[in-house]
C-alpha cells in the first residue's frame, strides 16, 4: 500500500470470502472464447479463431446464451442445435487434463484455510456447476472450497445481478457485512459492490483502475490473505 492510503480497518469478527472462478483462481477464458469462436466459425465468421482481440471484446464477461445472441445477430443466421455442447467441448479441448492456478492462488488459499479470523471460502460464477467443479478439481484447489460451489445457473441470476453473490453469502449462513469478493471483470464487481459486499478487484498489471467506485484493487494473489482481513479504505473513502 503507498503511503497516501488511509489506515485499514481490521474486521475481529471474520471474514468470508466469495471468489469468482475465471481470471481470479485459474484462467480459461481464452479457451472460453475458443468454444465460441469455434461455434461462430460454424455460423460463418471465417477467421474469428484468429482473433484474440474480437473475440475478448465480444464474448468476455457475457454468459454463453448472450454469446450465441450476438452470433447469430452479427452473423444473421442461428447457431447450430448443440451449439452450447459444442462450444463447451472446444473449450475443453482447449484446455486438455491439467489446469495451473494462477499465479500466487495455491499458497493464498492454503495460508487463508489457516487463518481463525477467515470464517470459509467460497466459488460463486457464472458458470455451470459442473464446470466450477472440473476446472477446481483439474487445479488441484477444489478441496479448499467444502463444497461450498455456487453458480448462476442454480439460482437464475448472472453477473452483475447482485443475486448470485447473495444467495452465495446467505447459504454459507452469513450476511453480507462479514464477506468479502473477489473479483476481476467488470459485471462481477458491478455485483459484489450492488450486493453491498466488499470488493477486492483482482488486476496484475499494475496501474489498473477499479471498475466502480469502492471497489480496492489488488495486483498479486500473495496480498489477498491480508487484504481480505483487513480491508483497505477504497479510493474515495466510500467504503
Amino acid at each position: 500500500m503507498s503511503e497516501s492510503t488511509p489506515p485499514p480497518a481490521h474486521r475481529p469478527d471474520g471474514t468470508f470470502v466469495i471468489f469468482d472462478l475465471d481470471g481470479v483462481l485459474v484462467d480459461t477464458q481464452d479457451a472460453e472464447n475458443g468454444g465460441l469462436a469455434h461455434v461462430g466459425e460454424l455460423m460463418g465468421l471465417t477467421g474469428l479463431g484468429d482473433d484474440q482481440a474480437r473475440c475478448h471484446e465480444l464474448f468476455t464477461g457475457k454468459r454463453m446464451q448472450e454469446c450465441l445472441d450476438l452470433l447469430e445477430e452479427i452473423t444473421g443466421n442461428p447457431p447450430p442445435p448443440n451449439a452450447m455442447p459444442l462450444a463447451r467441448a472446444r473449450c475443453e479441448e482447449l484446455i486438455g487434463d491439467h489446469l495451473e492456478p494462477l499465479d500466487g492462488v495455491a499458497d493464498a488459499l492454503t495460508r487463508l484455510s489457516e487463518r481463525p479470523d477467515v470464517l470459509g471460502m467460497c466459488v460463486a460464477s457464472n458458470s455451470p456447476l459442473e464446470l466450477i467443479e472440473n476446472r477446481l478439481a483439474k487445479a488441484k484447489i477444489l478441496h479448499h472450497f467444502d463444497g461450498l460451489l455456487f453458480s448462476a445457473y442454480e439460482v437464475g441470476a448472472w453477473k452483475p445481478d447482485p443475486k448470485l453473490f447473495l444467495w452465495a453469502a446467505e447459504s454459507a449462513g452469513h450476511d453480507p457485512d462479514a464477506c468479502v469478493v473477489v473479483e476481476d471483470s467488470a459485471v462481477g464487481v458491478a455485483a459484489g459492490i450492488d450486493a453491498g459486499i466488499r470488493v477486492l478487484q483482482y488486476a496484475p498489471a499494475p496501474g489498473t483502475a477499479p471498475h466502480r467506485e469502492g471497489a480496492v484493487v489488488f495486483h498479486t494473489m500473495h496480498d489477498l490473505p491480508h487484504l481480505v482481513t483487513t480491508f483497505p479504505t477504497p479510493p474515495g473513502g466510500t467504503r
